[in-house]
């Protein structure tokens, strides 16, 4: 499943980077990732553009604006201990990050009817996890209450949006942008436990294994969704 989607040298380079900041990370080396934290997001969007004569014009901001914003959410958090503003401007980025990504499957939905609605355990289980971590976190958000609890509402909503928006029975772009959306979830979910209440062993460096995955699924998927070429390859594993 996941060779053909190396045919392209971007992805290639993505990898190689992805790797390296893991390493950086355990560790515990903070000025290497200075470069390659930021470069994630900038290789995945020299990737998009590689790919653009396949994507659809109107649907490529969406896109390029999610990992923009993402890259300067990355940026701002590596300062984060220096001032807590940069914290909530990390926070603010990704959110706008998230935005971009549930307009960009929301308009995929909206032009590849009819998209069977019939996920309903995946909406409560969805509600569920968000409504349960909200509650745990509450008492350790202090003044953050307002803009994590609406961060958090986003992002389940980036996860249900991307399970919306395909044909999961033969879109094969589908698996990739769910699971890289319940992936981010994940990852935040980590950074948030970290911040407000402990660590789990090795957080850092899951935080970067699950949000590295869970970019490189969103954007590769939403390459193989217009681009007919990896639509075949996939199909052809």
């Amino acid at each position: 499943m996941i060779a053909p989607l190396f045919r392209s040298k971007w992805l290639l380079v993505y990898s190689f980077i992805f790797l390296g900041d893991i390493i950086f990370t355990a560790q515990q080396l903070p000025v290497p990732r200075y470069i390659t934290k930021p470069l994630l997001t900038v290789v995945l969007g020299m990737y998009v553009l590689s790919e653009s004569g396949f994507i659809k014009r109107s649907y490529l901001p969406f896109l390029l604006l999610a990992l923009l914003f993402s890259f300067t959410g990355d940026v701002l958090l590596m300062f984060d201990q220096l001032n807590p503003a940069y914290f909530l401007g990390g926070l603010g980025s990704f959110w706008l990050a998230h935005l971009m990504y549930i307009a960009f499957f929301l308009k995929i939905r909206y032009s590849n009817p009819p998209v069977p609605l019939c996920k309903y355990p995946w909406i409560f289980l969805n509600a569920a996890f968000l409504i349960g971590f909200i509650i745990y976190l509450l008492p350790s958000l202090g003044d953050l209450k307002i803009p994590v609890i609406i961060y958090a509402i986003t992002i389940c909503i980036t996860v249900q949006s991307s399970l919306h928006a395909f044909h999961h029975g033969w879109q094969k772009a589908g698996p990739y942008c769910v699971s890289g959306a319940v992936l981010f979830l994940l990852s935040d979910s980590l950074i948030a436990l970290g911040k407000f209440v402990a660590p789990l062993p090795a957080n850092g460096v899951l935080v970067m294994i699950t949000y590295g995955l869970a970019q490189w699924l969103l954007v590769t998927g939403a390459v193989m969704y217009f681009n007919p070429l990896l639509q075949k390859e996939h199909s052809s594993i």
